[in-house]
């Protein structure tokens, strides 16, 4: 198909393709609106290698990178919730009891990010009450900042500081929901374009298809576009018995 014979088609077809577009966009809003928790609250730490031993700065920099990646891990451990509710500050019961669920929902509650040239770890807690969101990011805090060597070597003088946080927002955020609804829109134009493109020549190959397998009902007709009259009388003679047939 030609660039000028693509374009005409899809004018003609602009109306669907843009109402498609809004739906395919309205419905990514919905699912993450009815997908995400209602609340975020995020922290920020920094996690700092003392210099004991003399050890210069890179190295000191390479070491609270590795001991990030290890907290990092440590905070998906049944460790690691353990200690959250011995703090104090949230229900025993604010995660099911049985081990696999109570992993899998912790997991899905906490999001972690990590910038490793500056040492940073910022953890985002999920839920629907923001009271309780609030209260599961300052035991996180806790077991981080006082309890940190449980998940690291006895021999590494590492300290794990608050920057900022607790911050409580709504969520998904206002820019999240743009995101989700453009790029629904883009996403079901192009899925439009591409289904009317391929209808479109499904369709000019079954027209070409069945063109090709015209038949010619005219005996004659079959006859002369196959040559097989090679004079007038012959021509003649033929249509003396059809007539009396």
């Amino acid at each position: 198909m030609q660039n000028n014979q693509f374009l005409a088609l899809i004018g003609k077809k602009t109306g669907s393709i843009i109402l498609f577009g809004l739906l395919v966009g309205a419905v990514s809003f919905s699912v993450l609106i009815l997908k995400e928790e209602n609340f975020k609250v995020g922290t920020e730490y920094l996690i700092v290698q003392n210099n004991t031993n003399s050890q210069d700065f890179y190295t000191l920099s390479k070491s609270a990178e590795y001991v990030g990646r290890i907290l990092n891990e440590g905070v998906y451990s049944e460790l690691f919730i353990n200690e959250v509710v011995k703090t104090g500050k949230v229900n025993s019961e604010f995660l099911p009891f049985d081990k696999k669920d109570r992993l899998e929902e912790w997991g899905k509650s906490i999001q972690i990010s990590r910038n490793p040239d500056l040492g940073i770890m910022s953890i985002e807690v999920l839920n629907d009450n923001q009271k309780q969101a609030v209260a599961i990011s300052e035991a996180i805090s806790e077991v981080l900042t006082m309890k940190n060597h449980l998940f690291r070597g006895n021999m590494q003088d590492i300290d794990v500081r608050v920057l900022s946080g607790p911050v409580s927002e709504k969520n998904p955020s206002v820019g999240n929901l743009v995101s989700a609804s453009v790029g629904g829109f883009v996403l079901g134009v192009l899925l439009a374009m591409l289904w009317i493109v391929y209808k479109n020549d499904k369709q000019a190959k079954k027209s070409s298809a069945g063109g090709s397998f015209v038949v010619n009902s005219n005996p004659l007709d079959r006859m002369a576009n196959s040559g097989n009259f090679m004079n007038e009388q012959e021509y003649q003679e033929t249509l003396r018995n059809m007539d009396g047939r």
